[in-house]
């Protein structure tokens, strides 16, 4: 096993893409930026191809969030998630979007960058019967900006493992150690900008 290199799982994985590419798409209607990231970094070795990756993965972000808008609409009709989830749900996102119903466009796109916030934002959306129009321009511009960025993130990864190691072991510890500090980062990014939020609401500006 210590002897086998990332070559010999090429054309096995390469056998069954397609199988892949299902799993992608599923991942993708449900924050599978994981996945998308090491669907990226198996089209870099030609397991994948990159093209069909970020197709495939675009696809199923915009239809999951067509499914969560209108999951939304339907939970609102709900009395008890209408009384008891939702107004503590829209409390968190205007916590970190605080324009959101003023400026729901810019809300919508940019909450596709903050870790574990958008399919929360995708939902209210729903709720608060957003203009469909503007949700779908919203939400898809930012998921082909977020696809082909985490696309790029994941085809970098492939190529610096690569560059490191062709011993299969090595590779896959070495690309799950990328991720994982990309997702590291990502959330610390996201407790600056809590942090910098909180401050600025206990002591205001005068």
């Amino acid at each position: 096993m210590e002897n086998l290199t990332i070559e010999h799982f090429v054309p096995f994985i390469e056998a069954h893409r397609y199988l892949g590419y299902v799993l992608l798409f599923l991942a993708m209607m449900f924050e599978g930026e994981i996945v998308l990231i090491f669907a990226a970094i198996l089209s870099h070795v030609g397991a994948f191809d990159f093209g069909d990756v970020i197709a495939i993965a675009l696809l199923g972000v915009v239809l999951g969030n067509m499914v969560w808008y209108y999951i939304g609409i339907i939970a609102s009709r709900n009395k008890f998630v209408g009384r008891v989830i939702l107004p503590r749900a829209e409390r968190a996102i205007c916590y970190f979007l605080p324009h959101f119903r003023e400026k729901p466009f810019t809300s919508i796109f940019f909450s596709k960058f903050i870790y574990g916030v958008n399919h929360a934002v995708v939902f209210m959306s729903g709720v608060m019967r957003i203009n469909f129009p503007l949700f779908v321009k919203a939400e898809t511009l930012a998921s082909v900006v977020w696809v082909s960025f985490h696309s790029i993130v994941g085809y970098l990864f492939g190529y610096a493992a690569i560059q490191i190691t062709h011993k299969a072991s090595r590779f896959v510890l070495i690309t799950i150690l990328f991720v994982v500090v990309f997702i590291l980062l990502q959330k610390f990014l996201v407790y600056l900008y809590e942090r910098r939020k909180y401050q600025k609401n206990r002591y205001p500006q005068r």
